[in-house]
């Protein structure tokens, strides 16, 4: 790591214009040995001789660390294990005391613990009790046996998106392959690997390569409401509004997790603004720097701290209303209050959220033969974009709203055709468009924070009279 002073802003834009392409498929950026952006090119070979898939996904997993965050360092983890299981041709049969260190031990940390007293003593998998001693023995087996990296080929590839490729979430097999293509372009980059493996793929038979994105079925207002009476019913009231909040105003589950009382502000014709200021994750202390089992950081963004500038995003008048009243009924007064809280008063665990009550209400509420039947959470966030969409919002102020890099991102999850296109008000007429007002506030917010922007001297991002295209 390296620190570095600018005496101009836009010597400090520069730099940053080259870390965020560092890794880009069509950049020649990559960061040398003090962590610096450089676009000499690496040599090709001098890395990949003698190298294995196993020593080059610890190369991988030792540059990344750091910079990722507990959640992504754990949702990578699966993909790094599944690849470790790469073996050469001849290789005999997998014991299954490397099967548990892979499960149990591998790809926790920057580096592989390497001794038995960095491990605990004894371990349980699939009925057996293993001690470090054994599990130390099986990563030689891995070790030892581990695929050339000169010998990966893309029939390798779709063996792996294959096996990855096999999930109870409607988007677990493009995300996963997100984060392999994420292994694959880093060899490649690095000069582990001679080619770029992750093109010309093409179909593979029992899966396939979707676009990034969800491709669950998005519910409709109706069935938005539907879920929320319905955790009313299965005893779980003070999470009734969690399911209008993301589909009103499109949160992610982190970032409702992390929403506070000082976060709800009046909005016009009885909305509300709700200001995302953060995330809050729970990935274990397994996965964290500081040991504990929750992680905060900014909202969606990659890197440790995410984005740290936040968004403002609106609710519609009916979910404000339940909204005001969750605020009422559940949430201490103090404005730093979380919104959210588990049965206890402490911060939402999103696993206990399923189990106790996510689950039982999406039973209740979508039976089996439903097409909500195993609806995740996520649908309903690409519910209040194709809302925003229908009510005449712009493109880039969705986008904005809802905390997408991107519209291109944004449409990915949005289908034109489906049932949450088509609002209508119980006396069966359409739901009229946002109003005037929400979009005038909209625009005077993003105007007063360009100012704001212009005073503490930072690039605003377009050429102005202040500050001038470089």
């Amino acid at each position: 790591m390296f620190r570095q002073r600018f005496d101009r802003y836009v010597d400090a834009d520069s730099l940053v214009r080259r870390l965020q392409a560092v890794g880009l498929p069509a950049s020649g950026w990559h960061l040398d040995d003090d962590g610096r952006p450089s676009d000499e090119p690496v040599s090709v070979g001098s890395r990949s001789e003698g190298l294995t898939v196993w020593s080059a996904l610890h190369l991988y997993r030792s540059a990344t660390w750091r910079g990722a965050s507990a959640n992504g360092r754990k949702a990578a983890a699966l993909t790094l294990r599944t690849t470790a299981r790469l073996l050469k041709p001849n290789a005999p049969r997998v014991p299954l005391a490397a099967h548990a260190y892979l499960d149990r031990v591998a790809f926790r940390g920057a580096v592989e613990p390497a001794t038995a007293n960095e491990l605990a003593e004894k371990y349980e998998y699939r009925g057996g009790v293993f001690s470090a001693a054994d599990l130390l023995i099986g990563r030689v087996f891995l070790e030892h046996w581990s695929l050339p990296v000169g010998d990966l080929d893309r029939d390798h590839v779709r063996r792996l998106i294959a096996q990855l490729g096999h999930g109870r979430a409607a988007a677990t097999e493009g995300r996963r392959w997100t984060q392999l293509r994420a292994v694959l372009r880093w060899w490649h980059v690095e000069g582990i690997t001679t080619a770029d493996l992750t093109t010309r793929l093409g179909v593979i038979r029992g899966t396939s390569i979707p676009t990034l994105g969800d491709d669950e079925p998005v519910p409709d207002e109706r069935e938005m409401w539907l879920m929320a009476w319905a955790l009313c019913l299965v005893g779980k009231p003070q999470y009734a509004a969690l399911a209008l909040v993301m589909g009103g105003a499109g949160l992610r589950i982190g970032e409702c997790c992390e929403l506070r009382r000082r976060d709800c502000a009046d909005g016009p014709n009885g909305g509300m603004w709700i200001s995302v200021r953060g995330s809050l994750a729970t990935p274990g202390s397994a996965w964290t720097d500081s040991g504990q089992g929750a992680e905060r950081r900014g909202t969606k963004a990659k890197g440790p701290d995410g984005d740290l500038r936040g968004r403002r995003t609106y609710l519609q008048p009916a979910e404000a209303g339940m909204l005001r009243t969750h605020l009422e009924q559940f949430c201490a007064p103090a404005p730093d209050a979380r919104v959210f809280t588990s049965t206890t008063g402490r911060h939402l665990d999103v696993a206990h959220l399923q189990q106790r009550a996510w689950k039982r209400a999406r039973e209740l509420a979508f039976p089996e033969g439903h097409r909500l039947h195993e609806v995740g959470r996520h649908a309903f966030r690409h519910l209040a974009v194709t809302r925003w969409l229908r009510a005449g919002v712009p493109l880039r102020t969705a986008a904005r709203w809802g905390g997408w890099k991107d519209v291109a991102t944004m449409l990915a999850g949005t289908s034109p055709g489906s049932p949450a296109m088509t609002s209508w008000l119980p006396d069966g007429s359409p739901r009229p468009p946002l109003s005037a007002q929400v979009a005038e506030d909209a625009l005077a917010h993003k105007q007063s924070s360009r100012v704001l922007r212009h005073r503490r001297g930072v690039s605003c991002g377009h050429e102005c009279r202040d500050h001038p295209r470089p």
